[in-house]
């Protein structure tokens, strides 16, 4: 069965991070109205594309650019999850956590 739209239009979406520029090229998947809640240290609610692109900066930032994700992603027509194991290493600090992310994905 091949892969639903959604989950290869998440793919793309998490593709954006493998570039220096990806807080221009995430913009591009993201609703100007997107809401990111989070629930570790470093995060919060963040509303609207400008909130949310600097966020993913101070987690590129607090990690000094080491920080990757290994993930899977499942999808529908309204609906997707992306499950990541989130690594990164700093001197005497090393990161390691299983999260998922959940999307409500709209046309237009």
């Amino acid at each position: 069965m091949p892969e639903h739209a959604n989950a290869q239009r998440l793919r793309a979406f998490y593709s954006c991070f493998e570039h220096a520029d990806y807080p221009a090229r995430v913009r591009e998947f993201l609703a100007p109205c997107v809401v990111w809640h989070g629930d570790n240290p470093f995060a919060g609610d963040f509303r609207g594309l400008d909130a949310v692109t600097e966020q993913m900066l101070r987690y590129e930032d607090h990690s000094r650019g080491t920080l990757r994700l290994d993930t899977s992603i499942m999808a529908n027509d309204t609906h997707a999850v992306a499950i990541h194991t989130a690594t990164a290493s700093i001197p005497d600090v090393t990161y390691s956590a299983h999260k998922w992310t959940s999307f409500t994905l709209r046309t237009g």
